[in-house]
């Protein structure tokens, strides 16, 4: 009926006999008494019909409190509706776009922008905007970057002594960067380095496969250091890199590079439960030559963030054993949201890999590495730029990884590998496209028994034979031979052998672990990304290092781990297959290196160690313990 009639003053006044009879009935849903009874209603309302102009009775303070609060409420709904849809507000304009499709038409978009497609349609909607304004940045980043004709004529002019590099791969250098590869002699990329930096600096993700001592760890972080140089004083740069590691020594590693490449302030190691994104000055930090971070006014924040997989999932969810997260749940929250680029070095051991789809195994909880990069791959939509690392990379690997990414098969990061000669290597064997260097030499030496008296022994043998030419050696305990690392060094110790047999986990951490990137560095014999000093103890000069030594450690601790000028790898007991054999193999032979590696075994593993020589693709050599001083 209100439809037909026009605006007249009966149908005014019918209008506001019909609002008050709402309000009297939104009062009696939250008060109650004798003046609000169903009664006094009916009266009420009879009394408004005959006195159309009459003025309602006074209500009560609380009921004009109340009805003070629901305008008040309605007016802030009608001012955020009104920014949400207003010209200025792209997100808001961008999103009520979308919303008008359908859910199947969303999850179509998606699915064609490689994004995930789970969830309801407002979370469809909301992924497809995000991804929207994060290509724009990107758009704008593109357009600001450095011209190379500026950086070639900065160069000519500042860098005069020949000893700065200006490139690599492809990419330009920073001064430090430039200066710390020069300074290396690393004239040339390595096949790895040459095929993945430029894919990985244009913010693709990938799994680069390559042999042990290729140039990985460089190939990953030149292209997130200089990335981070480029920001440098960019108060609105926002997220971080995050490089997780299978063990402490090798995050310690691997952050002593970072800290040559990157800005200086930006590394950090995280080598224990800590908070990520609080005052990092409170925490026990590194500066650049180790020790406690000391307070600096100018010191850049932290956005390159080195630690085992362990150690950063418990900083930022907690265990059992403390009351609380170190870092609080909003800024776990803001961290996970901000990661740019994670790296998930020695992937293999980083995930649970099955070695078929038949395989049944007991109902495992997820390794910690899955738990960060699927709530990060999560959190970002997507967005963070994924590298996964290893030198054994096959289907197994890509299933797993799939899985925690939430993608499909056919979505899995593309393999980088540094194909020059290595696919003549698969003519001739099982498809495995990363074998041991040649420059390695493998031999067996079986013995009679299997028992830990006898492959002890026959080890300080070996040691003995091998020290006469003053060699530095490094002597992996197997998880078959069930020996440990303090019964090995006590063995040899009896046997008086020389050199004095030193836990590699004891020498990183001689001076604490406060110091693990200075002490590793002194370790394994490098300098930032060069190979300079080898291993000196403390009351040494460099003049006076000594010439050999022998480091013992498991065989779960030396993966990834870089010894500087490694002669030889002794490895007790048979290796649980020829992935692990490859990486603790890949400890000597490095950058162009020769090294040798002897199997210390029964007479029935050396049988099942010449039986990977078609996988790898290297021939063992059997020898006996009185022939061992002849290689």
């Amino acid at each position: 009926r209100l439809v037909h009639i026009n605006p007249s003053t009966d149908a005014l006044d019918f209008l506001n006999r019909t609002m008050t009879l709402v309000k009297t009935t939104i009062l009696l849903l939250f008060f109650s008494g004798d003046a609000f009874s169903p009664k006094y209603l009916f009266l009420r309302t009879h009394q408004c019909r005959r006195h159309r102009h009459a003025q309602p009775t006074m209500l009560g303070s609380s009921a004009k409190d109340a009805l003070q609060r629901t305008a008040s409420h309605l007016e802030k709904l009608k001012k955020t509706s009104k920014a949400m849809s207003s010209s200025g507000d792209k997100e808001g304009r961008l999103y009520q776009s979308l919303i008008r499709y359908s859910a199947n038409s969303l999850k179509q978009q998606l699915k064609d922008l490689g994004l995930p497609r789970n969830g309801r349609k407002p979370d469809l909607a909301k992924r497809l905007v995000a991804y929207e304004l994060n290509k724009e940045i990107s758009d704008f980043d593109k357009e600001n970057e450095i011209k190379e004709e500026q950086v070639e004529s900065v160069w000519k002019e500042e860098n005069k002594d020949g000893k700065v590099i200006k490139s690599f791969a492809g990419l330009l250098l920073s001064e430090a960067a430039g200066t710390a590869l020069g300074t290396a002699s690393f004239t040339a990329p390595s096949p790895i380095q040459q095929a993945a930096i430029t894919t990985l600096s244009a913010g693709e993700s990938a799994i680069l496969h390559a042999e042990t001592g290729s140039g990985k760890t460089l190939a990953y972080l030149l292209p997130i250091t200089e990335t981070l140089w480029r920001e440098q004083g960019d108060d609105g740069a926002l997220g971080f890199a995050v490089i997780l590691t299978p063990t402490r020594e090798l995050a310690a590693q691997v952050a002593g590079i970072a800290q040559v490449l990157a800005p200086p302030g930006t590394v950090r190691l995280i080598y224990r439960p800590s908070n990520l994104i609080g005052d990092p000055l409170k925490e026990h930090g590194e500066n650049e030559h180790g020790g406690l971070i000391e307070k600096d006014v100018g010191r850049n924040t932290p956005r390159l963030y080195v630690g085992s997989a362990k150690a950063i999932m418990t900083s930022l969810y907690g265990d059992a054993k403390m009351p609380a997260s170190p870092t609080t749940k909003p800024e776990a929250t803001f961290f996970l949201r901000n990661i740019r680029w994670l790296v998930l070095d020695e992937v293999d051991r980083l995930l649970h890999v099955k070695k078929s789809r038949g395989e049944t195994r007991f109902k495992q909880h997820e390794k910690p590495a899955a738990i960060v990069t699927s709530a990060a791959t999560r959190m970002t939509l997507g967005k963070s730029q994924l590298i996964a690392v290893s030198a054994t990379v096959g289907r197994p690997l890509r299933r797993e990884l799939t899985r925690v990414l939430g993608l499909t098969t056919e979505e899995c990061p593309p393999i980088i590998r540094a194909s020059t000669e290595t696919k003549s290597k698969e003519e001739h064997t099982t498809g495995r496209a990363v074998t041991i260097p040649d420059l390695v030499k493998n031999y067996v030496a079986p013995i009679e028994g299997s028992s830990n008296g006898k492959l002890l022994t026959a080890a300080f043998q070996v040691v003995n034979k091998l020290n006469k030419e003053k060699r530095k050696m490094l002597l992996v305990l197997t998880r078959g031979c069930g020996i440990s690392t303090k019964n090995t060094i006590g063995a040899l110790e009896h046997f008086r052998c020389q050199p004095k047999p030193v836990s590699l986990l004891d020498a990183l951490e001689a001076d604490g672990s406060d110091r693990m990137i200075e002490i590793h560095r002194q370790v394994s014999g490098a300098t930032g990304v060069g190979e300079t000093k080898y291993f000196q103890s403390k009351n040494e000069s460099a003049e006076e290092s000594a010439e050999e030594y022998l480091l013992v450690t498991g065989e779960d601790t030396v993966r990834g781990l870089h010894l500087d000028g490694l002669d030889v790898v002794i490895i007790v007991g048979r290796p649980h297959g020829p992935d692990e054999y490859t990486h603790i193999a890949g400890r000597t032979g490095r950058a162009g290196k020769n090294g040798k590696v002897i199997s210390v075994v029964s007479s029935d593993s050396a049988g099942h160690i010449k039986s990977w020589e078609r996988m790898l693709d290297v021939d063992f050599e059997v020898i006996s313990l009185q022939d061992i001083d002849s290689i």
